[in-house]
């Protein structure tokens, strides 16, 4: 068992530096790109000055070959609503870390075969990095939501003060805090670089998929397009969205009793585990040596996972 794990850390620290000097390889060759654009560009005229530029042409290789596949333009818009400025391979680049350094923990746990809790200790690993950028995403989505009913007062005040709708939204991106200040001001750049209305808040409808921001987006479309004082109709939504987030509040604190109960229920088991293989191991090994021990393990796991998602199922109420 020693010989394998030496032979695996191994092969992992040379396929790692291979990759990491593949990598160095493929940004030095970005940034010689980006050299030459930038000299190319300062011998070209203006106005041909834009058809240098290609973002696709900066492109490392390794990008270039897994933006081939459908999922990786998904994991950018992730990553995108998450606020990260990384990209899709380099999130892969790091599960695939991360997972390494899962299976070679999970082949060290004295419980159960070494190749079943190193599978586990390996998938736990690659799910690390994703999890971690969804959690951003939700805490970027709840901030968002949070801030919204003020940036729609803000506009509705604007545009009662005379202004148009583009030069209320540059003004509300300027003074937005984040991450309301970037995704309008997305927008308003889509608006100043000749983008319609309809596509300029349908790129900020697909970053924020949220309620609210539709309601946003159709109110908008829907005054362009049948007329009507804008102003009254975004003050009007900024109320209908914070007392949905008041009705949001009671039933979150009505529903905190059956979330405790189910953090508790799903932590405890884990705990006593812990416990037990701190203070006396040897229990453990012996109740995974014998195969129906193994059994009753990985039928406590699946009922851990299974149990857990049954209960946030049943405490997450849409309002």
């Amino acid at each position: 068992m020693l010989i394998a794990f030496v032979v695996f850390l191994v092969i992992f620290t040379i396929v790692m530096g291979c990759v990491g000097l593949g990598l160095y390889y493929f940004k030095s060759k970005q940034r010689q790109q980006i050299r030459s654009m930038l000299r190319r560009a300062e011998e070209t005229p203006a106005e041909r000055r834009a058809e240098l530029v290609r973002p696709a042409q900066v492109q490392d290789q390794l990008t270039k070959i897994l933006g081939r596949f459908k999922f990786m333009g998904n994991l950018d818009l992730v990553l995108k609503q998450a606020g990260k400025n990384s990209s899709a391979s380099k999130l892969l680049m790091l599960s695939c870390i991360t997972g390494g350094i899962g299976l070679v923990a999970g082949s060290r746990i004295p419980v159960g075969a070494p190749e079943v809790t190193a599978c586990v200790g390996a998938l736990g690993g690659l799910s690390i990095p994703l999890l971690l950028v969804l959690h951003k995403r939700r805490k970027t989505f709840a901030a968002f939501e949070k801030e919204l009913p003020e940036a729609l007062d803000f506009l509705a005040r604007s545009m009662r003060a005379g202004h148009g709708f583009s030069i209320a939204l540059e003004m509300l991106a300027a003074d937005a805090p984040e991450p309301l200040g970037s995704a309008f001001q997305q927008a308003s750049n889509d608006l100043q670089l000749g983008s319609s209305l309809e596509v300029a808040l349908g790129k900020l409808s697909a970053l924020y998929p949220l309620v609210d921001v539709s309601f946003f987006v159709s109110s908008v479309l829907l005054q362009q397009e049948t007329g009507g004082n804008l102003g009254e109709i975004l003050s009007k939504l900024a109320q209908i969205i914070r007392e949905r987030f008041r009705i949001k509040g009671q039933v979150k604190a009505a529903s905190a009793h059956g979330r405790i109960t189910g953090l508790v229920l799903v932590l405890m088991p884990i705990a006593v585990a812990a416990f037990i293989l701190l203070t006396t191991p040897q229990y453990l090994k012996d109740l995974a040596a014998d195969k129906i021990g193994r059994a009753m393990i990985y039928g406590a796991i699946l009922a851990q996972i299974v149990g857990y998602f049954v209960i946030r199922k049943v405490t997450n109420i849409k309002v």
